[in-house]
């Protein structure tokens, strides 16, 4: 009786119990398990379209698509057009990625430390962040012009608002026991805040930058898209309109390649930072 139940304890229990359906999956590296899964993906997507499930008029094959972003990448690092348009793109995505952190800072800490930032601010934010964004772009055209300046606004006005929430509830979720025993010491309000809130906060703040990093990318191409000048979002705006898929899906690939390098730079600098929490990226191979 003891061995059968000492067995059945033995026997894996949840819904896959007995299956095996996650065991080869987590004995895979994750390299293999992405690597394969993308390679599918390609051969999916070639497929589709070599048989005419989906017209090329609407989906570009996956093979035109890498020519293109071979090309797009020769030229990139070459110097030429490319690099030239993505640099400015760049440029003032890190503007806004920069200011939006600051105002986001800023005004999440209002928001967790004073009755005026609860009460009359973040109602006027929330306000702002719900507002269509596209609508906003010809506004900011008329008010800084055809430069870099209505770009990096639409940037920090999408940008910011990530920041600020994971800002105030980081300030604000603070141990309740922490609280009273800096209390007990006679702290005062700035050092509670610095010493106490603050590095509470940090996972938050830096959780709100990596959304923030991926935000800003997003604003600059609405912004470029309606305010012309140079930048990614021109070339796909002219590709676009030249019906060349295949150009605007390596864009698109290649955006996404730099948003995921820039998540993965702000999440590399948290682990530095805030190096008494373990990064949650990708977790490391057992």
């Amino acid at each position: 009786m003891s061995n059968a139940s000492s067995k059945s304890s033995a026997q894996p229990k949840g819904p896959y119990a007995g299956s095996g359906q996650d065991s080869w999956l987590e004995r895979l590296p994750s390299s293999v398990l992405v690597g394969g899964s993308f390679l599918i993906l390609l051969a999916t997507w070639e497929a589709v379209v070599v048989l005419g499930w989906v017209p090329e008029l609407v989906l570009p094959r996956a093979s035109s698509t890498a020519v293109a972003l071979y090309n797009l990448l020769v030229d990139f690092a070459t110097g030429g057009t490319v690099w030239v348009n993505y640099r400015v793109t760049l440029i003032q995505a890190a503007l806004g990625l920069f200011f939006a952190g600051i105002i986001g800072f800023v005004i999440g800490a209002l928001i967790a430390e004073t009755t005026f930032g609860r009460r009359v601010i973040q109602p006027y934010m929330v306000a702002l962040y719900a507002a269509p964004k596209v609508a906003l772009a010809p506004i900011f055209v008329a008010w800084f012009g055809f430069g870099m300046t209505p770009k990096v606004v639409m940037a920090v006005t999408i940008a910011f608002f990530p920041v600020m929430v994971d800002t105030a509830a980081g300030l604000a979720g603070v141990d309740e026991d922490s609280d009273k025993l800096f209390a007990t010491m006679r702290s005062n309000r700035w050092q509670r805040f610095f010493k106490l809130k603050l590095p509470n906060a940090l996972p938050f703040i830096f959780a709100g930058l990596k959304s923030a990093g991926v935000l800003a990318l997003i604003g600059t191409l609405v912004g470029e898209f309606s305010g012309g000048g140079r930048g990614v979002g021109v070339l796909i705006e002219t590709a676009s309109m030249r019906f060349n898929l295949d150009v605007v899906f390596a864009h698109v690939i290649l955006l996404s390649t730099i948003a995921f390098a820039l998540y993965w730079a702000i999440d590399r600098i948290e682990a530095r930072v805030v190096f008494w929490r373990k990064s949650g990226f990708i977790p490391a191979e057992s």
